[in-house]
């Protein structure tokens, strides 16, 4: 994650606004991969397409999609820190199929 996002985030946990650290948290489920490339571009049109809260700032929305990194296909392993396509989503962390496989036959 991007260092502005982290440092707001450790500031909305240490104030107990739990619930806008898990709306950050899910925002990849609110906006669409093509209006994150939008936003990358500074685009400030595409605020009128979706309804976010108030507190979310365009700086934040930002730091948002620069932290997100479209160039690389994958999602990041949680257990061997390595990028793959095929796998699956457990309790919002992804697990890619070699690890799976490794697990599911201890």
């Amino acid at each position: 994650m991007n260092e502005f996002l982290e440092q707001t985030i450790t500031e909305l946990t240490r104030r107990g606004d739990m619930d806008k650290v898990r709306m950050l948290k899910t925002l990849h489920r609110r906006v669409m991969p093509s209006q994150a490339e939008r936003i990358r571009k500074n685009d400030k049109s595409v605020l009128r397409e979706f309804m976010l809260p108030k507190w979310i700032t365009w700086e934040m929305l930002r730091a948002w999609a620069d932290s997100k990194q479209p160039d690389q296909k994958g999602k990041i392993c949680i257990l061997c820190n390595s990028r793959s396509e095929t796998g699956m989503d457990f309790n919002e962390r992804f697990i890619c199929e070699s690890c799976f496989l490794k697990v599911k036959n201890l």
